[in-house]
């Protein structure tokens, strides 16, 4: 509803094991797809997963400032090994943090508030300009209408306002390997202390990484593009994440596990060694 009606709103979602009750009491990365895609119909939300306790508190701002920007739904997708983890953290200055202020309308009656291809002030009840918030296909006003062309018209101004969310940063290093691993949510941490053991150790690979799964960010999505593998641990069984990257033409692997535990640093190195090696030996054979 709040994609269809254009209204601001995050939600938070603290991944345990499952379907159904499952394992609440452990951890999983197992919910990017209905995170993505949770409604039926043509919808794609804004993702943002933090990796780190410190990350959660500047995902969470973000995921406010996203919102308002683009007048919709995002999701915040943490899991349960951050969610009940303590730890010291710098203390986030406050005073740094950009706060994104809703764009309200302010004109006369009559306003059109689902009218033209970008985002368009927004009216508040009780102020000017008329105000339909109607979960059905809607004109230009919010009144409901069936008409191809509207539906047409009002999809591609949703899918389009994505556009405005690209400004996510990320992490790129050894930029020059063709081979990466790229870990996302809180598998980011057991993952870096095993790049960063296998890159002393004279492996070629390099490292992505960003909390800002969708949309992704531009110039990552482009570098990832050209890299003859990126290996995607990640804690599900369908390999989630990956299978997302390979839908935008990167050549992704999932690494998955689904024990309800996290990753452990020794597992990773054998089973990212294995990956490098498999496809550089395919490099040489060709």
């Amino acid at each position: 509803m709040a994609w269809i009606m254009e209204v601001p709103v995050v939600v938070a979602n603290i991944q345990r094991g499952g379907p159904a009750t499952g394992l609440p009491t452990k951890t999983e990365q197992s919910d990017f797809f209905a995170a993505l895609h949770p409604a039926h119909g043509d919808a794609a939300l804004p993702v943002i997963a933090p990796g780190t306790v410190e990350e959660c508190f500047y995902a969470a701002s973000t995921a406010v400032n996203w919102a308002e920007r683009y007048q919709g739904p995002v999701v915040l997708l943490s899991e349960m090994m951050l969610a009940e983890r303590a730890q010291n953290i710098p203390k986030p200055d406050l005073d740094a943090l950009v706060i994104e202020r809703r764009q309200v309308y302010s004109g006369t009656n009559g306003y059109q508030r689902y009218e033209g291809a970008g985002v368009t002030p927004m009216p508040i009840p009780g102020g000017p300009g008329s105000y339909v918030a109607n979960a059905s296909e809607h004109d230009g006003v919010g009144d409901t209408t069936h008409l191809p062309d509207r539906h047409v018209q009002m999809t591609e101004r949703r899918f389009a306002k994505l556009k405005l969310l690209e400004d996510g940063t990320y992490e790129s290093e050894n930029s020059g390997q063709s081979v990466v691993v790229m870990p996302w949510g809180g598998s980011k941490g057991p993952m870096r202390e095993a790049y960063d053991a296998l890159v002393n150790q004279g492996e070629q690979l390099g490292w992505c990484y960003t909390m800002y799964l969708h949309p992704l960010p531009p110039g990552l999505l482009a570098e990832l593009q050209q890299k003859d593998l990126v290996i995607v641990p990640e804690l599900n069984y369908q390999g989630q994440f990956a299978s997302y990257l390979r839908s935008q033409r990167v050549r992704a692997e999932a690494i998955t596990q689904y024990t309800g535990l996290p990753f452990k640093v020794a597992d990773l190195m054998t089973r990212v060694t294995e990956k490098v090696h498999a496809v550089k030996g395919k490099m040489v054979s060709v």
